[in-house]
């Protein structure tokens, strides 16, 4: 229990608008005490004076630039540590798994491990509590890791720069992002345990001292100055540079897949990685696992490894019902010496592997969300369906051509397959099924689908829906909503499904939105547009090009940050 008593909150406790109480901080440093009371304020709906948020700020700002890259901590000897995932301002998650795992203390350590912000409406709240405990408490106890979202750019697409503008102010927004420069980038766990928001690397061969030496407040997503191929350059300084903000972004972006590959990262940063890339980063580094977040997956947690590889690398996703999909959150909690009931070995899913000073580690799996029923699904979040089928529509097709007998379509029962394991929403297709499958794409015995007619259909509707939505003027404002719904409209512009947008192509979907807009909100000089954005002169848009010429356009007045001018503005 926090000590003292909380403040005294009156009125309506859980006003939206955060009017009915305002906590101002005592002087001094932020103690355990403080720092009680600001998550009581929050768990009652009141809100943080403007100064006590400031003040976290600057205080949380002064520890972290003391602290490394990679920072250190322990698994108290009778106690435990807590690793928690993405929360992506879902305040109620946060307050279950401290109600569950208890209040951070020496003997009751955690780790958050990025991603505390964006798309979830009280990410400021949530950043105010671990930031008010890892002040209270120091690094040794409380351990906040930098997720992809803690980054400038990507908070002004995902939602964070409006709710701390619409709660308190610009410079109030711009303090979040200077702090979130000086996060580290990784916290290791009694020298056996990397914890790190993405995952692993480019090439083999690297260590945690070339992590330490990132310049991680220099870290961008995507610089849009890197070189093809930083080995080639001739300067050692500069190769070195390059490789280093390499590692960040792998740190924050990468994610692991079952096979035994190394890729470029469809996100556009980092790779994805298997197995044989993370045994030799273990190896490498003399450490038995790594646990990474940045992925939503059903139960909050997953082990994607098979065999011999099972238990080297877990995910640990905390955000539950996360963009209404029905998954759990998760925590994972470490300890030392006995093994607990139901616990599992790091590193490995044999205990008899145990080392000399073994780290176990419990999963408690929840849902702070209640379940949307079918219905409700799909007339909340019918748009994010299509735009999740189009994201996904080359391996959709991909797969629907492997299991059809003849190319051209599938039975319901592998329609219902194909879709659970192509977008992972382990979700009711069938009963979707009058709701996503159009009769035009039903063959007369009802159960069979024509694939190449279902997703065409989706194709559609995206059309419909970028040229009718709310309060949109053009193409443009529709694009910058969110970045997801970007990815979705690359899709839909890439026709054939190759994965990039030719001029017809880019054309051809310009000409259908003007054919949806007033006259005076029609798109220009089409063909001057896809020049700006397509950067490498290739006569072909990619998804990153795409991303890049969008990302940093600010909707309310169409400039865009030094890099293009869009021609139809």
């Amino acid at each position: 229990m926090c000590l003292g008593p909380p403040p005294q909150l009156t009125g309506d406790t859980q006003s939206e608008e955060y009017e009915t109480v305002e906590y101002t901080l005592p002087r001094g440093p932020i103690s355990f005490d403080t720092a009680c009371r600001v998550l009581e304020v929050y768990r009652k709906g009141g809100r943080l004076s403007a100064k006590g948020v400031k003040k976290i700020l600057r205080e949380h700002y002064k520890m972290l630039k003391e602290m490394p890259n990679v920072c250190e901590i322990q698994v108290p000897e009778k106690g435990a540590l807590n690793v928690v995932g993405d929360l992506h301002g879902q305040i109620l998650d946060l307050l279950h798994i401290l109600d569950q795992g208890g209040l951070p203390s020496p003997t009751n350590r955690y780790i958050f491990n990025g991603d505390f912000v964006d798309r979830g409406d009280m990410g400021l709240e949530i950043c105010c509590i671990l930031m008010a405990f890892q002040c209270a408490l120091g690094a040794e106890n409380v351990m906040l890791n930098r997720g992809n979202h803690e980054e400038y750019t990507i908070c002004q697409v995902y939602g964070f720069q409006n709710e701390v503008k619409r709660k308190y102010d610009d410079l109030t927004f711009s303090m979040f992002v200077e702090v979130f420069r000086y996060l580290p980038i990784a916290t290791i766990v009694d020298s056996q345990v990397l914890v790190l928001h993405g995952g692993l690397f480019h090439r083999n061969g690297v260590t945690l001292d070339d992590l330490r030496r990132v310049t991680r407040i220099d870290y961008v997503p995507k610089p849009t100055d890197a070189p093809l191929d930083y080995n080639t350059l001739e300067d050692p300084q500069e190769r070195e540079m390059w490789y280093l903000s390499e590692l960040n972004r792998d740190a924050l972006w990468s994610d692991p897949v079952q096979e035994d590959i190394r890729e470029p990262n469809p996100r556009g940063a980092g790779v994805i990685f298997g197995p044989s890339v993370t045994r030799e980063f273990l190896s490498n580094n003399n450490l038995r696992m790594v646990v990474r977040s940045h992925e939503c997956v059903r139960e909050g947690f997953d082990l994607p490894f098979d065999d011999e590889d099972l238990g080297i690398l877990a995910t640990i996703f905390s955000a539950s019902n996360y963009g209404n999909s029905a998954n759990n959150g998760a925590f994972m909690r470490f300890t030392k010496g006995k093994r607990p009931p139901n616990s599992l070995l790091a590193g490995s899913a044999d205990a008899a592997d145990a080392p000399a000073e073994p780290l176990w580690y419990t999963v408690t799996s929840y849902s702070t969300q209640e379940g949307a029923g079918i219905e409700d699904l799909i007339k909340s979040n019918q748009t994010n369906l299509r735009e999740l089928v189009l994201r996904k529509k080359s391996e959709l097709i991909a797969a629907f051509q492997e299991v059809s007998s003849n190319g051209e379509d599938v039975s319901v029962q592998q329609w219902t397959e194909v879709m659970t394991k192509v977008t992972g929403l382990m979700i009711g297709w069938p009963l979707l099924k009058s709701h996503l499958i159009p009769a035009s794409a039903l063959k007369d015995d009802g159960n069979t689908v024509v694939f190449a007619v279902f997703l065409d259909r989706f194709h559609s509707l995206l059309t419909q829906t970028v040229g009718t939505e709310e309060g949109s003027s053009a193409m443009m404002d529709a694009l910058y909503a969110n970045r997801q719904r970007l990815e979705a409209i690359f899709r839909w512009f890439d026709t054939d499904g190759n994965g990039s947008i030719s001029q017809e192509e880019f054309t051809r979907g310009c000409e259908l939105i003007n054919e949806t807009l007033p006259e005076g909100e029609q798109l220009r000089d089409i063909d001057r547009i896809r020049r700006l954005i397509d950067f490498d002169d290739s006569d072909e848009i990619d998804l990153n090009e795409f991303f890049e010429a969008f990302r940093m356009v600010d909707a309310a007045d169409g400039q865009v940050d030094g890099v293009i001018a869009i021609a139809s503005r």
